[in-house]
């Protein structure tokens, strides 16, 4: 539970703001019931109970955003009615659940259900004079004081959402290349070979890449002259394949391409593909750069971890066999590199 809250922002502000509501609402609406404020405590309880079915569904579906905006519009709806209910005393619990929904949805959305709740509040003013302020000089102080706290709330809550982004992309992408890290790769090979990918219609395929005597353009042009080659590589990749398919740095000069709803005929294409534009296009400062390929298609009941070794063994074959070609898992060159299909676009 801990290590799930650790990785999901929004589900462990949720599951806060949730026990927050349960530890101060709650002795509220028992207060409520037994003074007689029947109309307030119902509200309360309703809080209370809504706030913890959405915290129960959001752990049970992992939808926190659905959760959050719900949770976020009932605590709008409550405040109009606890204020409307309790007058000028109801005021206060209007500060708490500003500082609530910028952790439950995002900052530009929570600044508008709040100015919706304040323009409410001022409509209620006019319609019903003296039941929310009891003059105008509160009307006024409640107005700067909610728009103050608004402001400063909503600076705090972007500032976290742009420095939560960040992170999320550091700890996801490679910091040389861009491309999608390790971690990233493992989830995506684990996601893809999980049971709720069988009924897939076409096939996903792994293409394993690995840059030939690359250890030599780093001993004789330095890793400086080596970075860029990486570099330039991603961007290639990317390039010449789908926006649908991924580019991962496995490890060192190796890359990872998963290419989904594809055929073996089509990978197998796709694959020699990228590796004549590899060696069309990638250069050092001093020799001509090429790769050499493994692909392996996923096959029914095959772990992750045997897709990879399978992709694995083929980049092997195809470095043994002469390095600068594709070689599917079975071992068999998918073309004669005298014969080369002209680059994907």
């Amino acid at each position: 539970m801990i290590a799930r809250m650790q990785q999901d922002f929004h589900l462990a502000m949720l599951s806060l703001v949730g026990f927050m509501v349960l530890v101060c609402v709650t002795p509220y609406a028992i207060y409520r019931y037994w003074d007689g404020s029947y109309l307030i405590a119902v509200v309360d309880s309703i809080l209370v109970l809504f706030t913890l079915m959405a915290v129960a569904y959001a752990w049970l579906t992992g939808n926190t955003k659905a959760a959050g905006f719900f949770v976020a519009c009932m605590f709008c709806a409550g405040v109009v009615i606890v204020v409307y209910g309790l007058g000028p005393v109801g005021l206060f619990w209007t500060y708490p659940f500003i500082v609530f929904i910028f952790f439950l949805v995002p900052p530009l959305r929570a600044l508008l259900l709040l100015l919706l709740v304040l323009v409410t509040l001022l409509l209620f003013a006019v319609i019903f004079p003296g039941q929310v302020f009891v003059d105008g000089f509160q009307l006024v102080s409640f107005v700067v004081t909610t728009a103050v706290t608004s402001f400063f709330s909503y600076v705090f809550a972007y500032r976290m959402l742009v420095q939560r982004r960040q992170l999320q992309s550091m700890a996801a992408q490679d910091a040389l290349t861009g491309a999608a890290n390790r971690r990233q790769l493992d989830q995506a090979l684990e996601f893809a070979a999980g049971p709720g990918r069988r009924s897939r219609q076409k096939d996903i395929a792994m293409l394993l890449f690995d840059l030939d005597y690359f250890k030599q353009i780093n001993d004789s042009e330095g890793h400086q002259a080596g970075d860029a080659i990486l570099v330039e590589l991603v961007q290639l990749l990317h390039k010449h394949t789908r926006i649908s398919d991924q580019v991962y740095r496995f490890g060192g000069e190796e890359f990872v391409v998963l290419l989904e709803d594809i055929t073996p005929e089509e990978a197998q294409l796709v694959a020699e593909k990228l590796r004549a534009v590899i060696a069309e296009e990638l250069h050092s400062t001093q020799r001509a750069v090429s790769a050499s390929v493994g692909v392996a298609i996923l096959a029914a009941g095959e772990s992750w971890e045997q897709w990879l070794a399978r992709a694995d063994a083929a980049l092997y074959q195809a470095k043994t066999g002469g390095r600068n070609q594709v070689v599917m898992a079975a071992g068999i060159p998918v073309a004669n590199k005298a014969s080369i299909p002209a680059p994907c676009s």
